[in-house]
């Protein structure tokens, strides 16, 4: 009788643990298929935003510029809208290449003479 058990046994549980393993592979390559879908998604999605955040800052700017060229053409002035400067009369002035430190106090020797 236990000899007849133990055969009944391991007969039902051979199939039992093949079909587990079979199950198991199919699940595994189920999950792994729908993984890489989902960095595909996720790869498409980082594109989708790069260019919505490169045409938001294209629009940010149009805006400022309109808002510029709007308020320069609604400013108050004897003349209509913005005219540029002659050149004859424009003054350009040299930028230095390193900025100079100003001396803001009096030197020992001002401080001592009345």
């Amino acid at each position: 009788m236990r000899k007849t058990s133990m055969h009944l046994v391991s007969f039902m549980l051979k199939p039992f643990l093949i079909i587990l393993l079979l199950v198991g592979v199919f699940g595994l390559v189920y999950l792994r298929s729908n993984f890489l879908k989902l960095e595909y998604n996720l790869g498409e999605l980082e594109k989708k935003k790069m260019h919505c955040l490169r045409d938001r800052k294209m629009l940010f700017a149009e805006k400022t510029s309109l808002w510029s060229f709007a308020r320069l053409e609604s400013s108050p002035s004897d003349q209509e809208g913005f005219v540029l400067p002659d050149r004859l009369k424009v003054v350009h002035i040299g930028k230095e290449l390193r900025s100079l430190p100003h001396q803001a106090s009096l030197k020992q020797k001002q401080l001592a003479e009345p």
